[in-house]
């Protein structure tokens, strides 16, 4: 028919504009090699040597010392363990590919599987019983270990940063896998934990025990926030790279501002910079708000001026140090609030209130002028330690780091503001029953720096004589 005829004349015209329209200079430019590439656009600045890794050295010095020991005694002692904990973006997955990839050793990682439903024999049909990731993660550990490949000849490291979720519910299935692996594994085992300021999300705290980690000579490693030297310096190597061809297309370098406010709003973190980078060197994208801000003045130094990323900025890590010198001299606004308030003190640190009273008890005498402030903040601190050994309540350790972090920045009204070093916490059951019988006080009366006080009464009754 006519009309047919006609349809017929059109879809023809249709495709010959088409064809004419695919075939033209405009639509045939080749794409930017950068969008060729499936590849992920971080892997291209993971570093590839250790010279790269934005890692203190000495930290990256006692992981290759513990590498070179598995290495030394692999024949004997093949199933040896580490625990490498730090604060999210330390660099602690990078620093283990880089030192892996340096000592010859091929990583043999952990994923966790999806759960899927298991395969019958005619295979057209699936059954109910879905795999235990337990299971899973027994084979792994041991075929991982104990298997090389046909193909190569590296030494092999199980790498563990994704625990199974059933793990995480129950220590006790977690101490049954590693007796087992101590026993039967043929190659080191190196868990990745990432430190969290919850106490219930604290793996390193709720699984690897003290006790544990002693049972099963688990070597610890922490690695501390990224200095900012080293956050600079790695920031010269991204924007290097963004100069490449590969990337010239796609970024532009920022500014040394923007730069600076990258770091300074990373605190440490170098994910963050990352990707704070890759969002501030987009070509077409708008430029990251910032804010100014001010560093405290140091011995006379004329302030600097500095900014920050207004939209993403990493809260502010707090080491144990820089903790301790805020309760042993706290600073005032004005007004006379703290300039470092007790309760972000005390959720820094709550996932392990015990070990920093433990260290308040060890240094906080030198700080304190007046014996009344002392009795004041050794009373508290008592309390703080009854209050502690309740084991049932966990909400209770919170509330008892954060009276021994009050008392102590309250009561000392006139610090001593000397330097002094921070002693580690002593526990020495022994030396503190040979003082008890010197001196003639109850075991069951709980004090505060016992010994002390106890070499003071003798030395008194020294002198007298």
């Amino acid at each position: 028919p006519p009309s047919f005829k006609s349809n017929v004349a059109d879809d023809e015209k249709t495709i010959e504009i088409n064809k004419t329209l695919n075939e033209s200079p405009e639509t045939s430019k080749p794409t930017p090699p950068s969008f060729k590439s499936n590849s992920n656009w971080i892997d291209k600045f993971e570093p590839k040597t250790c010279e790269e890794v934005a890692v203190h050295p000495k930290k990256l010095a006692e992981l290759k010392d513990w590498l070179l020991h598995c290495a030394a005694v692999h024949k004997q002692h093949p199933a040896q363990i580490c625990l490498l904990t730090g604060p999210s973006g330390s660099g602690k997955t990078a620093a283990v590919r880089a030192l892996a990839r340096a000592q010859n050793y091929e990583l043999q990682e952990w994923i966790n599987p999806v759960d899927r439903d298991m395969i019958n024999t005619l295979g057209d049909q699936t059954s109910n019983y879905t795999g235990s990731q337990i299971d899973f993660f027994k084979s792994f550990l041991f075929r991982s270990s104990r298997y090389k490949s046909l193909l190569g000849s590296q030494k092999r490291l199980v790498l563990v940063e994704d625990f199974p979720n059933m793990i995480l519910s129950s220590v006790d299935i977690f101490e049954d896998i590693l007796k087992e692996f101590s026993k039967y594994g043929k190659a080191p085992l190196l868990f990745i934990v990432a430190d969290s300021k919850s106490r219930s999300l604290n793996i390193s705290y709720n699984l690897f025990t003290e006790e544990l980690k002693n049972r099963y000579h688990i070597h610890h490693i922490s690695f501390n926030p990224i200095a900012v030297t080293l956050l600079q310096k790695a920031m010269k190597r991204f924007c290097a790279l963004m100069r490449e061809q590969q990337f010239s297309d796609t970024y532009k370098v920022p500014s040394e501002t923007i730069l600076d406010s990258i770091v300074f709003a990373a605190q440490g973190d170098i994910r963050n910079a990352l990707i704070n980078l890759h969002f501030a060197s987009l070509k077409g994208a708008g430029a990251l708000p910032t804010e100014r801000v001010e560093s405290c003045e140091i011995k006379g130094k004329s302030k600097k001026k500095l900014s920050t990323l207004k939209t993403i900025r990493r809260d502010e890590s707090v080491t144990m140090l820089h903790a301790l010198g805020r309760v042993f001299n706290p600073k005032r606004l004005p007004n006379g609030n703290f300039t470092h308030k007790p309760e972000d003190i005390t959720d820094s640190f709550a996932s392990e209130p015990k070990r920093f009273i433990d260290l308040i008890h060890a240094n906080y005498l030198p700080h304190f002028r007046e014996i009344e402030h002392v009795v004041e903040a050794a009373n508290a601190l008592s309390i703080a330690d009854n209050i502690i050994t309740e084991y049932r309540e966990e909400a209770l350790a919170l509330t008892a780091l954060n009276l021994a972090v009050r008392s102590i920045m309250q009561t000392n009204e006139s610090p001593v503001t000397a330097w002094m070093p921070i002693r580690a916490a002593r526990h020495n059951h022994q030396d503190l029953s040979k003082l008890q019988k010197i001196s003639g006080i109850s075991n069951s009366l709980y004090a505060t720096d016992y010994g002390s006080y106890v070499q003071m009464i003798n030395a008194c009754k020294t002198i007298e004589k």
